[in-house]
Parts: C-alpha cells; structure tokens; sequence
C-alpha cells in the first residue's frame, strides 16, 4: 500500500501535521493499555505511548523555535529597505 504524503508548503507545517499524528499515535497507544490483557503487554504500551509524548515535546520546542526564528527574520526583512538612498551622515 503505497502512502500518500500531502503537500507541504513549508516546514512549520510539515511539523504542525507532525504533532497531530504523534499525539493520535500517543492517545492510541493510551487507550490500548488500557485494553491490555496482561501487566507485561500494558507496561510495553505505555512506554510506547511515553516515547510519542516525548516526540510531542521535541517537536513542539522544534516549532516554537521555527516560528521565533521566522518572525525575527520577518522583522529584518520589513526594516530592509533597498531603493532607499543611503545615509548621508555616515
């Protein structure tokens, strides 16, 4: 079965999509240990569901630290005005 990947238009969104699977994949492996039939299969589920709460988390910085960056270069970029004449003072 071949996978079908959407079409991103940057890496913000790439990462915000990302997130929405790993916190679907972190809530199923939840609701199956829950669903475990022995203590050793609910233990295994829940380190499962622990390493996409940590994917969560990594990901999450991950985007802030995009969207920081992003809007730190929107802000030089708004200040950059090249037809502007030089200053004659400097």
């Amino acid at each position: 079965m071949k996978r079908v990947i959407p079409e991103y238009s940057s890496l913000v969104d790439i990462i915000e999509d990302a997130i929405i699977k790993e916190k679907d994949a972190w809530r199923f492996y939840t609701e199956a240990a829950e669903m475990a039939p022995t203590d050793d299969i609910r233990e295994f589920l829940l380190e499962m569901a622990a390493m996409e709460k940590e994917h969560v988390t990594l990901l999450t910085n991950k985007l802030e630290t995009l969207r920081s960056d992003n809007t730190v270069m929107e802000g030089i970029l708004s200040s950059y005005n090249p037809e502007a004449e030089p200053d004659s003072d400097s």
